[in-house]
């Protein structure tokens, strides 16, 4: 992963040079065929000496495409000196000593091949003129500033891009570092619970129920070994992972345990967190059906609505105390979903808890819907 996104920023950051060298190209073109009619048709009728068009089209996207050349030394330039420690040097080199070297050395490359190409004057002669009576020697130091000028909001704007992506890879990491901590707490809590069934069983010598369920589990660790390294995982395979769970209770509680489920077709593709509806499911057992002496039920629901993803965990026991309405009521494994669910989603899902009506809690989780198979692309808050 984090291979990929440098790869990415490498590509980004050589395709956003290559567009800027790209207008500066265009850029200069542009200027030297301007410059160019200009010559031929204003300045050429008022001086003794003429050149065809022909020459000063070419001469001049020579004269101009200079600076396209030397782009990559100016851009060095300012970047290694920008770098260093000493700010004074920086501003006395790049914005007077360079701008005076690179504007010296073009119009000897200037006059050499006007020497060569015209046989005009003598290359001394052909110095001292373009550059004491030179009018277009300004347009030289305007196209190096605009060069540098340009770098360096390119630069501006790299380092703000490379400080986001680094401030968001840190952010990912502390995120993935926390859900692992969380989910540490999670496993271990339901290994616990389901070995001290186990005894239990031992202990009342129901040595075939205990076997059983030690198989059921050895099924349902194995499932999901093969799945830790996955944060988020489809509501289906979530709902198996709670159909294997509740299988193991069954074994428990037998006939006093009833399950209702009411999936609907078009939620089972949505990405949800991996391990996210077991503690649900473990609390309303252990408060609501061990408890009881006649049967219990647990049902549930999930549905699909204006994209989102909707699922309610009820129960039929003695419901929550008074006051307790609240999103982080109940044990280790609420609390570490209700954890979860903030740290994914941020403010942009629900996680309450409440006593309906016809008794028992009910769990209402809504959180963004986001189909698998995009669920690679799409990250959570903060993931």
């Amino acid at each position: 992963m984090r291979n990929r996104h440098v790869f990415t920023e490498f590509i980004k950051k050589h395709y956003l040079k290559g567009y800027l060298s790209g207008i500066l190209f265009a850029s200069l073109t542009i200027v030297a065929l301007a410059v160019a009619f200009q010559q031929f048709y204003i300045i050429n009728f008022n001086t003794a000496t003429r050149f065809s068009l022909w020459w000063h089209i070419p001469f001049n996207l020579f004269y101009f495409w200079y600076w396209f050349l030397v782009f990559p030394f100016i851009y060095k330039i300012s970047k290694d000196f920008r770098n260093g420690r000493l700010k004074f040097t920086y501003w006395i080199c790049v914005y007077f000593c360079f701008p005076v070297l690179f504007v010296l050395v073009h119009q000897v490359i200037a006059s050499l091949v006007i020497n060569l190409s015209l046989q005009y004057l003598n290359v001394p002669t052909l110095v001292y003129k373009r550059i004491l009576r030179n009018p277009w020697l300004g347009l030289d130091f305007i196209i190096y500033f605009a060069v540098m000028i340009a770098v360096n909001v390119f630069e501006y704007r790299q380092k703000n891009s490379d400080d986001e992506l680094r401030i968001t890879q840190l952010h990912r990491e502390l995120v993935l570092s926390q859900l692992n901590a969380l989910e540490s707490q999670l496993h271990p809590h339901f290994l616990f619970n389901t070995l001290n069934t186990v005894s239990t069983l031992i202990l009342k010598k129901e040595n075939a129920e205990a076997e059983r369920m030690l198989l059921l589990l050895q099924d349902f660790l194995r499932t999901t070994i093969y799945g830790s390294d996955r944060h988020v995982i489809t509501l289906s395979e979530e709902l198996k992972f709670i159909n294997d769970y509740l299988e193991i209770e069954k074994v428990r509680f037998s006939d006093r345990l009833e399950v209702v489920e009411e999936i609907s077709a078009d939620s089972l593709n949505a990405s949800v967190p991996n391990f996210l509806l077991q503690p649900i499911v473990e609390n309303a057992i252990r408060y609501a059906i061990a408890p009881r002496k006649s049967k219990g039920r647990i049902s549930i629901s999930s549905s699909r609505r204006e994209g989102r993803l909707r699922i309610v965990v009820e129960d039929n026991g003695p419901g929550l105390a008074a006051g307790k309405e609240s999103n982080s009521s109940g044990g280790v494994g609420l609390r570490v979903t209700a954890e979860r669910l903030l740290r994914l989603f941020g403010e942009n899902h629900i996680f309450s808890l409440a006593s309906p009506a016809g008794g028992g809690v009910s769990v209402l989780i809504e959180i963004p819907f986001i189909e698998m198979i995009a669920a690679k692309k799409v990250a959570f808050h903060g993931a």
